[in-house]
């Protein structure tokens, strides 16, 4: 079961939508659609958290290899997840914040990247 539910181009921005989980089970179809994104040329990501409600260390790590790949070709990866939302709380408490752009709503992710590509 892949957690990538769907996977869409807003202009030059690859949005993907989770499912409820990000952990050890689906973390390798997660990178294998992950890298698949990225050997067609994707430079910069949407990442929809909004309905996750867990992950583990296993499942952090697609995103945390997406963010390493796309810097390398000058991209970016933004991740959505609205406040309150656990996995928000949890990758605050890591200060992953740090590393991510975390947005509220796809819509203010798409505005951000439509100010940065102008």
């Amino acid at each position: 079961m892949i957690n990538v539910i769907d996977v869409h181009q807003e202009h030059d921005v690859v949005v993907m939508t989770m499912q409820e989980r990000m952990d050890i089970l689906n973390a390798p179809m997660l990178m294998q659609e992950m890298n698949r994104l990225l050997r067609e040329g994707g430079r910069y990501f949407i990442v929809d958290l909004s309905d996750v409600r867990f992950v583990d260390a296993d499942g952090d790590y697609p995103l945390l290899h997406l963010l390493r790949r796309a810097q390398e070709v000058d991209g970016y990866v933004s991740l959505v997840c609205p406040p309150g939302n656990p996995i928000r709380i949890f990758y605050e408490m890591l200060h992953l914040d740090t590393l991510f752009d975390i947005v509220e709503t796809v819509d203010a992710a798409l505005v951000k990247f439509e100010m940065a590509l102008e």
